[in-house]
């Protein structure tokens, strides 16, 4: 069990077949993640109650396996390392409920697209911690897949005061899910997953649940289809989704899991077809293949200069939380 939660540090051929892993894995979590926002738009509950029980009833599924079987973990980290969980649940809490706002404001199309720009951040973010840079090819496939991203949204790209405010939230999501992306990466090289994501999804409840608080709106009285819809969200795009996407930034870095993502806009389409009546267009398919081959290019061509194994971060002045590499 502990090698499937966790992280090995060996070397050559372990280490690729590591990253090999780690990619067919991150791709699963992309599908899981893609019916985030039909899940949303088949909801009537307001955005703070979707992120609180998405986050929440995930976390019931993970706390009581963490604290059984990965107790040590959480004696184990310092305090700068509880405060990068914090951040990280912070800005994923912030994500959660400024994206599926945007949601009600926009369509699932342009929403998805703007939110899932988050390379630019991660690789700014990237470069100003540890001046990486994309090589000329991998720039290649970025460019082609966010022309995908593009082609995808179509029309419904456009300034219009209707949708202005739901396209802008969306495009703050995408900045607040970069940081907590980043932080996962620096993380989870010194942490097991059980304990991270649990400190990680706590943290953003208690967020989202003040905010809720705040705002007067109520977290109690819904439908008995919102309670599916809330669970659907829980097991598919964040025990599937983002959870695995916390287990593969041990491997791989920040960069590669957010240019992935970019894929999230194909299974959106194809749900929103399925189940929402909406027909993709010749261009929209066009879209859909642009991202792929755009993702697929990105991954092979960074994947020698981008590989987490010659990452250089910032030593933690506390030292590392120590966790022996197989329990990771």
């Amino acid at each position: 069990m502990a090698a499937a939660l966790g992280r090995g540090e060996g070397t050559g051929r372990e280490a690729r077949g590591l990253e090999r892993r780690a990619g067919w894995a991150v791709a699963a979590g992309v599908t899981a993640v893609s019916f985030a926002a039909l899940l949303v738009r088949l909801s009537s509950a307001p955005a703070e109650a979707l992120a609180f029980y998405r986050l929440g009833m995930a976390l019931g599924v993970l706390l009581p396996w963490s604290l059984l079987f990965r107790r040590e973990a959480y004696r184990r980290l310092t305090r700068a390392e509880w405060g990068l969980g914090l951040m990280a649940g912070l800005f994923l809490g912030l994500h959660y409920v400024t994206w599926f706002y945007s949601l009600q404001h926009t369509s699932v199309l342009s929403s998805t697209v703007l939110v899932t720009l988050q390379p630019f951040f991660v690789l700014a973010i990237g470069y100003g911690l540890w001046r990486r840079r994309v090589t000329a090819r991998a720039a290649v496939g970025l460019a082609l897949a966010i022309a995908g991203g593009l082609l995808i949204g179509g029309g419904d790209l456009q300034v219009a005061t209707s949708s202005l405010r739901g396209d802008l939230l969306a495009l703050g999501a995408a900045a607040l899910v970069s940081v907590y992306l980043v932080v996962g990466e620096v993380q989870r090289r010194r942490q097991e997953l059980l304990s991270y994501v649990c400190v990680v999804y706590g943290t953003a409840v208690g967020v989202i649940g003040l905010m809720a608080l705040a705002r007067g709106v109520p977290l109690a009285g819904f439908a008995a289809r919102d309670w599916w819809l809330f669970a659907g969200l829980a097991v598919g795009p964040t025990l599937l989704g983002h959870t695995v996407f916390n287990w593969a930034l041990a491997y791989v870095p920040a960069s590669r899991v957010a240019v992935a993502i970019l894929g999230e806009p194909v299974g959106a389409t194809l749900w929103a077809w399925l189940f929402l009546a909406e027909v993709p267009t010749g261009v929209q398919l066009a879209g859909a293949a642009l991202i792929l081959a755009g993702v697929g290019w990105y991954q092979a061509a960074a994947a020698p200069s981008l590989s987490v194994h010659g990452l250089s971060i910032p030593e933690d002045p506390e030292g590392g939380s120590g966790v022996p590499p197989g329990r990771r």
